[in-house]
């Protein structure tokens, strides 16, 4: 489900949309995380490794932990967007009892709830994997968890989703008792583009690196790549309810600017923080699709004739299967990288619907 909003919504609308058509109702816990079980066969694979290196007891414990603290993550995540398509509901007055509706309506409450959650769980997480846990050969397969701490993607999700939690109590209190609320905002736009920049650095690099005739594969470098457009697509349902709170705000100010007829009234730097924060995200994008092009453009061009693998010499047989496997590697990278720039792009294009 999170991976379709990824794909499906773009803006805020699309993301209420889409979250209706899931039926998905983020105050409530649909996983009964205490009665898990693990029903997956880790011994469908004959090991004839020594039994000191085969899979044990606490490996398959451990492996079934780390599992459910990614899917924790991710079942978080996908609730707090959830929550967040129910913000843009028009306010409801603080003395007022909040209905559901559909199942899309979302307390401020329930918000800020699953963000405490979230920052548990993402505690949490990062306290396993300094534990580096090492699984046989065999299996199991280490979940994602450990490479998307280590991109900063889920950090930087948690942020957008505290952003909005301030942008409600902006929108709920209006601008005139939220100084510090303002100041928290400002602070969030800055740091926010500066998560984003430091994971895009962690993108940066040849998918396929060549080196005295030798062809090293990064499958990271992809997986990062992964990490941020699914972290700029928070971003960006987020920045979306920022526009359409802040958009009412700056309408109003404007309108009494003209009946005062003071145009010299200072206009909160929240607006013109938002401006800056929009453009640099805009200018940050369309390096990030610039990259993409070039890491597609030096995929199709690299002739994998004469590389190898390996430091010693093959036979014809090996050359051949290395060939065959290295292209399939090339073919598949540079599909996902069309993917990725084609996803990144419709992103991109949303930003002029974020102007106020």
């Amino acid at each position: 489900m999170l991976l379709d909003l990824f794909l499906e919504a773009n803006i805020l609308s699309s993301l209420e949309e889409n979250v209706k058509s899931m039926g998905l109702c983020p105050e409530e816990e649909d996983i009964p995380w205490a009665d898990m079980r693990d029903n997956r066969d880790l011994t469908v694979l004959t090991s004839w490794d020594p039994k000191d290196r085969q899979l044990s007891e606490e490996q398959r414990r451990l492996s079934l932990e780390e599992e459910a603290l990614w899917l924790r993550i991710r079942s978080l995540t996908l609730r707090l967007a959830g929550s967040l398509a129910g913000l843009s509901h028009p306010v409801t007055p603080k003395n007022s009892e909040k209905a559901s509706e559909n199942g899309m309506a979302s307390k401020p409450d329930t918000l800020r709830s699953l963000l405490k959650q979230l920052e548990t769980a993402l505690e949490t997480g990062r306290a396993f994997t300094e534990r580096k846990i090492q699984y046989p050969f065999l299996g199991p397969p280490s979940t994602r968890l450990s490479p998307a701490l280590a991109s900063g993607s889920c950090q930087c999700q948690a942020s957008a989703f505290h952003l909005a939690s301030d942008l409600h109590d902006l929108d709920t209190l209006g601008l005139e008792d939220t100084t510090e609320v303002q100041t928290r905002i400002g602070n969030s736009f800055k740091s926010l583009l500066a998560q984003l920049k430091e994971i895009f650095n962690k993108c940066k690099g040849d998918l396929l690196e060549v080196k005295d005739s030798r062809c090293k594969a990064m499958p990271a470098l992809l997986e990062n790549l992964v990490f941020f457009v699914e972290t700029v697509c928070v971003v960006l349902w987020v920045s979306s309810y920022c526009g359409s709170v802040l958009r009412p705000l700056k309408s109003s100010i404007q309108k009494k600017k003209k009946k005062k007829k003071d145009a010299s009234a200072t206009t909160p730097a929240v607006f013109s923080g938002y401006q800056e924060y929009t453009a640099a995200l805009q200018t940050l994008l369309s390096e990030v699709l610039d990259h993409v092009k070039g890491l597609e453009i030096a995929l199709t061009a690299l002739k994998l004739e004469g590389l190898t693998l390996e430091e010693h010499a093959l036979s014809e047989d090996e050359q051949k299967f290395t060939k065959t496997v290295m292209e399939k590697v090339q073919s598949s990278y540079l599909r996902s990288l069309q993917e990725v720039g084609e996803l990144l792009k419709k992103r991109a294009d949303t930003m002029k619907s974020l102007k106020i």
